[in-house]
């Protein structure tokens, strides 16, 4: 058996595993899989290389037969959870093993190289949403920030973070092969990837190039719907200042209106105008405790969540 591979975890269990019943058995093996992992096993990747380890060897057999196995029948037990192991690291080293924490963490965000993904149909304006610069996002370590770019992102399932094309009940992305880049730089079993430059992202400008009659849309919806315009818009109305907040009223207004005509005349999804023009600001006025509620004469009134109060 190789010395070296066995680490410091195993210069002297031999009478422990020798001695000691199956749970002593299973408290090695997991300070093993840490040492040799490198991680904490609550980590999805140490997660899913342990499945495969323990499912060659039939850990569970051992585990089950353990208590009455002689000092050398455990020796030889121990052995092919060993053999598993050296071979289960080697494949696993320095590449991806499929195990799906980062797609249930967040969504990738879009670089420029993945517009190959939307030249060749495994993207499409559905699947891709746009955040704004100046909105709140929480960054994938869960931080909270204000964007000073524009971003492009995967869209997630309804209700969570996770990607929408992880399937997380068979831990199967749908596009693997043809996954986007920052899910390409994605390095667990290492140093972080190095933080992108402002540039290496890629925007709606990009994408829209060679659509100038919806790019001249996008613009007059940016021009109109600016974050900082709709800031602004919020602290007139929390400062009562109603010829400022009308600002905001129309901001509200016309992105509401867009939005349906791209949907009746142009006949796109709910979800492709949200790539176009990022999401709706009744969405956005949420996370400010306002709710919009249209009337039957089709004007919008803002209504604060925490008290009723009509804004």
């Amino acid at each position: 058996m190789d010395k070296k591979f066995l680490g410091k975890i195993m210069d002297d269990p031999w009478e422990s595993l020798a001695k000691g019943p199956r749970e002593v058995m299973q408290s090695i093996w997991e300070k093993y899989l840490v040492e040799v992992l490198g991680a904490s096993l609550k980590s999805g990747r140490v997660q899913k290389v342990r499945r495969e380890m323990e499912k060659q060897a039939d850990f569970p057999k051992i585990f089950q037969d353990w208590n009455n196995l002689s000092p050398q029948d455990r020796a030889k037990a121990w052995r092919p959870l060993m053999m598993a192991a050296k071979e289960k690291v080697h494949a696993a080293q320095d590449r991806c093993v499929r195990c799906g924490e980062c797609c249930e963490i967040s969504s990738p965000t879009l670089f420029a190289l993945d517009l190959a993904l939307f030249q060749k149909e495994i993207l499409t304006w559905k699947e891709v949403y746009t955040l704004r610069p100046g909105e709140q996002v929480t960054s994938r370590e869960g931080k909270p920030e204000t964007l000073r770019e524009e971003r492009l992102k995967i869209r997630e399932v309804p209700a969570s973070r996770q990607c929408w094309f992880y399937q997380a009940a068979t831990q199967v992305c749908r596009i693997y092969e043809d996954r986007p880049e920052q899910c390409r730089r994605q390095n667990c079993w290492g140093e972080p990837a190095p933080e992108p430059a402002p540039e290496d992202f890629l925007t709606r400008r990009t994408l829209l190039s060679g659509v100038p009659e919806v790019w001249d849309l996008v613009q007059a919806h940016t021009e109109r719907c600016a974050s900082a315009q709709v800031s602004q818009g919020l602290r007139d109305l929390a400062a009562d200042n109603q010829e400022g907040a009308q600002t905001l009223f129309e901001a509200l207004h016309f992105d509401h209106y867009l939005r349906q005509m791209l949907i009746n005349e142009w006949e796109l999804s709910p979800a492709a105008t949200e790539f176009l023009l990022g999401r709706p600001l009744t969405e956005l006025l949420l996370a400010h405790g306002l709710k919009a509620a249209m009337t039957p004469e089709g004007v919008f009134q803002l209504e604060r969540e925490a008290s009723g109060e009509a804004g």
